[in-house]
């Protein structure tokens, strides 16, 4: 099991959609940041899963499935931007596996959200769950406007979530320390009831189910 969560590349070549040129690239199919940290920085700087032509300097995201380790965080992350029978079989695989927490995600911003948050030596149940108190918060605003998407961020040692609308631009919604450990106490039961030891997909929707399903108790 050890050898299969080591870095894994291969080659590939694709083609620029704009201009045509021809790229070989690498394509990681395992990402193993304990064994080789600077793909941690490569990822969070948008140079890893992306593509660049130097032809035409066409640039886009490049997502594809591929499984992320960090030993020292104790984390794995599994993207997958479509599941298939294959990657089924492989996560099926990878869940034998005790001890680490899983995760799954499907597009890059997760993944990279994901990696913060475990960085940060935070709970990312707990930032779903206070992703939609603040989405709860934000009702008058979003009458005239679309939520886009909410994501954790921080700058050193402040923590804040960046507010994505569609006419506004981007926003920034201050996190406490206080507030996050509120939450982490007050739903680390249902936290608890609604985990398992296995690749869990933790969203707003994963989230928004530990609130419904609490709100007569919590109120």
């Amino acid at each position: 099991m050890e050898g299969k969560r080591l870095t894994i590349y291969a080659m590939e070549e694709l083609e620029c959609p704009k201009c045509g040129h021809k790229h070989s690239l690498k394509k990681y199919k395992v990402i193993n940041v304990t064994e080789k940290a600077k793909l941690k920085e490569e990822i969070m700087k948008n140079r890893l899963y992306q593509f660049s032509c130097e032809e035409c300097e066409y640039m886009a995201p490049l997502t594809y499935d591929s499984l992320y380790v960090d030993s020292r965080r104790n984390i794995m992350i599994y993207m997958a931007p479509v599941m298939n029978a294959e990657i089924k079989a492989e996560i099926a695989e990878l869940e034998q596996e005790k001890g680490i927490d899983k995760r799954l995600v499907d597009n890059i911003n997760d993944l990279k959200e994901k990696i913060m948050i475990a960085d940060n030596h935070l709970d990312d149940r707990v930032i779903e769950i206070i992703k939609i108190m603040y989405i709860d918060q934000m009702k008058k605003e979003m009458e005239d406007d679309t939520l886009l998407n909410i994501l954790f961020d921080y700058n050193r040692d402040n923590y804040c979530f960046l507010v994505f609308f569609q006419k506004k631009g981007i926003g920034k919604i201050p996190l406490t320390r206080e507030f996050y450990r509120q939450v982490e106490d007050k739903y680390k039961d249902a936290i608890k009831e609604h985990s398992m030891d296995s690749f869990m997909k933790v969203d707003m929707e994963w989230a928004g189910k530990i609130l419904f399903k609490n709100h007569n108790k919590f109120n």
